[in-house]
């Protein structure tokens, strides 16, 4: 059996919350069992989640018609608590031609704050801090959405990065 640190025989990896852990069931023999990180995540009182999501320009464009998932939907009886949304422009060689009603972030009927059409529209790299909505009823087992405006962007070859810190929280007397 190769040894752990054997990249060749085990590869590194950049881990996901979703993705395995090996590790030892003392209460059950010493058997050998597997958890998800986000299961040791939670174990050890780390509730928050960073994720990392691009929407290409051609989610972009289409924006009118198809919301893009940011964060899908948590199951019956849990809530996302949205604590921070922060977006990057990586401007291509065609800026985008957003109108006056930008893109928003929004789960069920809460919005966000509005992505302003000076960044989505930008020639250069533009960075935006959407931040957390304070002050809201959130909805419970709905997904964080990008929705665009009524008439959208027609030109424009970049990509809009989302870095999100989040809460997935259960809606019991565990809350």
């Amino acid at each position: 059996m190769a040894r752990i640190s054997n990249t060749a025989a085990y590869a590194n990896i950049n881990p996901v919350l979703s993705d395995y852990f090996v590790l030892t069931d003392l209460d059950n023999n010493l058997a050998t069992k597997s958890c998800t990180l986000q299961s040791l995540q939670t174990l050890f009182g780390l509730s928050d989640t960073n994720i990392k999501v691009s929407v290409p320009a051609v989610n972009l464009h289409a924006l009118t018609t198809t919301p893009y998932q940011l964060i899908a939907a948590p199951q019956t009886g849990y809530v996302l608590h949205i604590k921070s949304i922060v977006c990057f422009l990586d401007a291509g060689t065609t800026p985008f031609d957003f109108p006056a009603t930008a893109v928003i972030p929004k789960m069920g009927t809460l919005e966000f704050n509005t992505i302003p059409q000076a960044t989505l529209n930008s020639a250069t790299d533009t960075v935006f801090n959407i931040g957390e909505k304070a002050g809201a009823i959130i909805p419970a087992a709905t997904a964080l959405m990008l929705t665009g405006p009524n008439t959208g962007t027609t030109n424009g070859n970049g990509i809009l990065y989302f870095n999100i810190t989040y809460q997935t929280l259960k809606l019991a007397s565990t809350f």
